[in-house]
């Protein structure tokens, strides 16, 4: 073959069907050629793998940009992030209360300027002109998903500023919809309940990270899965339940199977558990959903490796908290996408819960084929981009805002983490290598096909 740009060799190449030692060659930014023999072809830039496994690039299904900081600092400082650990791909949430018609534009030159890694962007549903003109956002973006944050139905429980929005408006989206076979991505959550449990779990004073638990009920997200099933059903639209946290939520999503709804759950939910995180991270843990308990996080596990649950992500953002803030008034969420691969590895790995096909196929294939960005990413294979990151499964490193490149604490502050990327690879060009990112940004926007 024609001397390759990039060759990397001596390493655990993991696939969707199994693991070889070998090598994998790049040329101008595509996979050329995979090989099982010592050496491989001739390059420009070799790198020796020793011995390390190699896995496509992540592929983060849900995070969000610019809600507190500046959208363009904001893309700068999660990219790195990301491919700091291990990501090559994310999918924000995006919002605005203006036409995306208007704002799309600058947020992809944004885009083009300040992120390491490519980028497809979600729209999120504001108002009602946003489904009107969810057509023309297909056909001049080439946006596949459309969210609704169906726990702004009520605005006493809300805290950003996101437009209420309630079942009519699912049923118009969803309309919209299913004439392209879009996706309608979903937080369930019946907050007309919550706007009950949560003032009566905030009288008795708790400041405990359960106490949030307990204010959200998990009926509440399980109740919410059924109505906009029933509506997916009616509407023939596809529909993605978002940051399943419930795990009863497999189950209600089961019973509905004239068009089968598609799950995402959190790494969070899979590894951080408020009975026994709430001393180390308090008020870090709160989100929405909240963070349920151990067993139930088996049970998502449990989940992903039948297939039951199809992507796994971070519903990232940039926010500095902290264990002591009140809990009553901090945000919620979370930073976690530099963390995501490290926990999946450590917590999901290395303790037996998934394979490392399981990983690849969750964490890569699965939500790259979701939203139709399979033909160049989430797999190692001839003629995807190269899209790779090698991963020392036996590093150890303690998670605080001093370890990590983002210097804000995750829900993983203070655990040890087995299993950290070493180096990231987009479109063959190294991005991060040894605890640093590496070059200027290289980040494009996406197109779902």
């Amino acid at each position: 073959m024609r001397r390759a740009d990039l060759v990397i060799r001596n390493c655990q190449v993991v696939t969707l069907e199994t693991t070889f030692r070998g090598w994998v060659a790049v040329r101008d930014g595509i996979i050329v050629a995979l090989g099982d023999d010592d050496a491989g072809p001739t390059a420009e830039e070799v790198i020796d793998g020793r011995g390390r496994v190699l896995l496509p690039g992540r592929v983060e299904p849900h995070i969000h940009l610019g809600v507190h900081f500046p959208f363009d600092v904001d893309v700068e400082q999660t990219s790195r992030a990301a491919v700091a650990g291990g990501t090559t791909v994310m999918m924000p949430h995006a919002r605005a209360k203006v036409s995306y018609l208007d704002v799309y534009p600058t947020w992809e030159q944004v885009v083009a300027d300040r992120s390491h890694c490519d980028v497809l962007v979600h729209l999120q549903i504001q108002n009602r002109q946003h489904i009107d003109e969810i057509p023309q956002y297909r056909q001049r973006f080439g946006t596949l998903c459309y969210k609704l944050h169906l726990d702004y139905r009520v605005k006493a429980v809300a805290e950003l500023d996101i437009e209420p929005l309630d079942d009519g408006d699912a049923y118009l989206t969803m309309q919209q919809c299913a004439r392209f076979d879009g996706l309608c991505a979903l937080h369930c959550e019946d907050v007309e309940i919550v706007r009950y449990t949560l003032p009566a779990i905030q009288a008795t004073g708790r400041q405990d990270l359960q106490a949030w638990t307990d204010a959200r009920p998990a009926f509440c997200e399980v109740a919410d899965i059924h109505t906009m099933a029933y509506l997916s059903e009616v509407t023939g639209c596809r529909a993605v339940v978002l940051h399943l946290a419930a795990a009863d939520g497999i189950e209600a999503a089961q019973r509905w199977t004239r068009r089968p709804l598609i799950l995402e759950t959190l790494v969070q939910f899979l590894t951080v558990f408020p009975e026994e995180a709430g001393p180390r991270i308090g008020a870090i843990g709160k989100m929405n959903p909240p963070l349920r308990d151990r067993a139930n996080g088996e049970r998502l596990w449990a989940g992903l490796r039948t297939g039951a649950i199809a992507t796994v992500g971070t519903d990232h953002i940039s926010c500095d908290k902290h264990e002591t803030d009140d809990l009553w008034r901090v945000t919620a969420g979370m930073p976690g996408i530099e963390v995501a691969l490290p926990l999946l590895l450590s917590e999901g790995v290395h303790r037996q819960r998934i394979t490392l096909q399981d990983l690849v196929r969750v964490a890569c294939a699965n939500p790259a084929r979701l939203y139709h960005i399979d033909d160049r990413k989430g797999s190692i294979a001839v003629g995807k981009d190269a899209d790779l990151v090698l991963v020392d499964m036996d590093l150890e490193r303690v998670v605080t805002p001093q370890t990590t490149v983002l210097p804000f604490k995750t829900a993983a502050n203070g655990m040890t983490l087995r299993g950290w990327p070493v180096l990231t690879i987009k479109g063959g060009r190294v991005v991060f290598r040894d605890g640093e990112v590496v070059g200027p940004p290289a980040g494009r926007m996406l197109r779902s096909y």
